[in-house]
């Protein structure tokens, strides 16, 4: 009996278990990409020249306004030199060019870089106002000394549930926005 019991717990928690899913992706120039999920978040890309260790969404706050940007860091494979670093927001009709760092520099082991600062309000940044939920896809490329480019696709989502929680660490005249 007690065997029983212990197998039925197993099974549930191997029930409740993340499987991982592929799912395809429209991005920019008509095309799609496979991206790796498990359960709502997407797997981290990487290639043989590096990996993705953040690929997201931060808030900055100065003088009572409200701030996004878009954060990243990878972390090259050991062999790898970087002589820039282009990350393209791949989701929409056209590539977006978000960080084109042209002297890229390794910090404690990794690459980072922060894109430009978007007042969060519905008219700079709609999807981050809208229920519906949201899928960014970006574009990583490393090209290195000797001209070598490689690249990844990196995608991340945001449920209406997620959108709401960032709002509110933005400060609460975003819990009902208006146009500033």
């Amino acid at each position: 009996m007690r065997n029983t019991i212990w197998l039925g717990i197993l099974l549930g928690f191997v029930g409740c278990a993340h499987h991982e899913v592929t799912e395809q992706i429209s991005i920019a120039g008509h095309g799609a990409v496979t991206c790796k999920r498990i359960g709502t978040e997407f797997v981290k890309a990487e290639n043989d020249r590096f990996a993705v260790v953040e690929a997201g969404l931060t808030t900055y706050r100065t003088e009572g306004r409200n701030f996004v940007r878009w954060q990243f860091a990878l972390r090259p494979k050991p062999a790898t030199q970087l002589a820039m670093v282009e990350v393209e927001d791949v989701t929409g009709r056209r590539p977006s060019l978000l960080i084109k760092d042209a002297h890229p520099q390794i910090e404690e082991l990794q690459w980072s870089q922060q894109g430009l600062l978007l007042r969060a309000t519905p008219g700079s940044v709609p999807w981050l106002f809208s229920p519906v939920d949201t899928t960014h896809v970006f574009r990583i490329t490393i090209t290195e000394p000797d001209g070598k480019r490689s690249s990844v696709y990196q995608a991340t989502r945001y449920n209406a549930d997620a959108k709401n929680k960032f709002r509110i660490l933005m400060g609460p005249e975003l819990q009902r926005p208006t146009e500033r």
